[in-house]
């Protein structure tokens, strides 16, 4: 008995040991690397995820600009597995993010990087997305840092940035939809993700449900902060608005600015903080503005043709949440 559990012990440390190797990551410099050359298909693959914010960037800017491409897409925890983690995936990005885009085998890593390279590739007849002008340009690019959402350290500076508010606001929704993610694929993460507190917090997420999960002091101030900075960001773009005379960020220019920060309500709406946000007509800019960038035809091609079904649910389930438990709705701060 004890030398057939100690044979298995050891193939296992040896398994390991062996997908370790295999899945070791690294930091990449953002931008083209021409020195790549990678299996490919068409002119240009993105690889990205229905749901995640960077990847979102990346396919309006695509299709605003018109460049036609295949979705190649990838997991994450949230919608099934740590496919990022995967060998495969790996050898496209050893850093293990998303998205990347490949084009004619050559790999461009980082999500504004993504977006600057678009733009210079863009069907004949397509609207510029960047200013010719260098003050809305400078413009232009302090409202995409406005917007992003750090890889390294996800809320930090929530007080200064709207982006920085996102992860936070998006907890419930994370709870809600990881129920639908069978508990070993989380474990998983224990073994070969990187940042320990992703895995921890969704097998408890998994466990406890949303109520007892916010109940938890750290959470639930985590949550309430994202809500109250986010609300605050929100008047600072609506401001903004009344400011540029809109219709859009910069005025009368459509940019990079305009999909990032379309991207970041997509998300609220999805956690519901938008509808309380915007509701007694509070805020009126930023709704008609937000209601604009949806009636593009790139909103159709790269948001509404390209959702999870896992997420769409755990959207839903977040909503019912809401109306039947005064409890989660008074902890959400409705």
């Amino acid at each position: 008995m004890i030398p057939a559990l100690i044979a298995v012990l050891a193939l296992a440390l040896g398994w390991f040991l062996v997908e370790k190797s295999r899945r070791r990551s690294h930091p990449v410099r953002g931008g083209l690397h021409p020195e790549i050359m990678l299996p490919h298909q068409a002119p240009f693959e993105l690889y990205g995820n229905a749901f995640s914010h960077c990847s979102r960037k990346t396919r309006l800017v695509m299709a605003e600009l018109g460049i036609p491409f295949v979705h190649k897409p990838i997991d994450l925890i949230e919608t099934g597995s740590y496919e990022t983690l995967s060998r495969a995936y790996l050898r496209v990005n050893p850093s293990g993010l998303i998205p990347t885009l490949v084009h004619n085998g050559h790999p461009v890593y980082e999500s504004d990087d993504i977006m600057a390279y678009a733009t210079a590739h863009a069907a004949a007849g397509a609207a510029a997305l960047v200013p010719v002008d260098d003050g809305l340009r400078r413009r232009m690019e302090d409202w995409i840092s406005f917007g992003n959402l750090s890889s390294n350290a996800p809320t930090a500076d929530m007080q200064k940035r709207i982006g920085a508010c996102v992860p936070a606001v998006t907890l419930p929704l994370f709870i809600t939809a990881i129920r639908y993610i069978p508990l070993h694929r989380i474990l998983f993460g224990f073994l070969f993700h990187p940042d320990k507190a992703r895995p921890v917090f969704f097998s408890l997420g998994k466990l406890l449900g949303l109520r007892r999960m916010l109940a938890i002091r750290p959470i639930q101030e985590m949550v309430g902060n994202g809500r109250r900075y986010m609300t605050a960001h929100l008047r600072t773009i609506d401001d903004a608005l009344g400011q540029s005379g809109g219709p859009w960020i910069l005025g009368e220019i459509f940019s990079l600015a305009d999909i990032t920060l379309a991207c970041v309500f997509l998300r609220l709406e999805e956690t519901g903080f938008l509808s309380t946000c915007l509701g007694e007509g509070k805020l009126e800019r930023v709704a008609a503005y937000y209601r604009r960038v949806q009636a593009r035809p790139s909103w159709k091609a790269a948001i509404l043709e390209v959702q999870h079904p896992i997420i769409e649910q755990g959207a839903r389930d977040l909503r019912d949440a809401r109306a039947r438990d005064p409890v989660i709705a008074q902890m959400l701060g409705d």
